[in-house]
């Protein structure tokens, strides 16, 4: 499993062609998710330097919907929950359905795509080859940002390890 590690976690950050959302979320639950969404932005601008940049959408996908997003064509039986996904191409941050907004984890994985939105607005192409290099970015800031909120064994429940991001940080594509 941890071989495939690596693997699957940079994936998450490539585009994926889009067909019909299969879950919408209500207005007041958008609003709620827009708000939450111009906070975290906040904080990933003022760590990164990042532009502000128009934020994507955000909608809702089952489990299933998610690993047919993510790795089409793949037994789903093999597959890691999935938490989140960002597609660049329509611009849109994909939650699980069972996202909680009351949840620090499940946050994390808001702001972990939301991170990955603003490293596509802005670095130009060329920049973005390495998509581990990405991952692992957007792996470190969750992980910052859930051990300000005083989850001290971060890492261990985003299910990865320092080797993990280092060998993400040095891969040249």
């Amino acid at each position: 499993a941890l071989v495939w590690r690596p693997f699957l976690l940079w994936l998450l950050v490539v585009p994926f062609p889009v067909h019909a959302v299969s879950a919408q979320t209500p207005d007041g639950r958008q609003a709620e998710l827009r708000a939450l969404a111009d906070t975290l932005s906040g904080w990933i601008i003022e760590r990164t330097g990042y532009s502000e940049t128009e934020l994507p959408d955000i909608q809702f996908k089952t489990q299933a919907g998610l690993a047919e997003l993510c790795f089409p064509g793949f037994s789903h039986d093999l597959l890691p929950g999935i938490r989140g996904a960002y597609d660049a191409r329509s611009v849109v941050v994909y939650l699980n359905t069972d996202f909680d907004s009351d949840s620090v984890l499940d946050i994390s994985y808001l702001l972990h795509e939301l991170v990955h939105h603003f490293q596509v607005q802005n670095m130009p192409s060329s920049n973005r080859a390495s998509k581990a290099v990405m991952e692992a970015r957007a792996l470190r800031m969750q992980t910052e940002w859930l051990e300000q909120r005083g989850l001290t064994d971060a890492m261990e429940h985003l299910g990865v390890d320092e080797k993990t991001l280092r060998i993400l940080e040095a891969s040249p594509r």
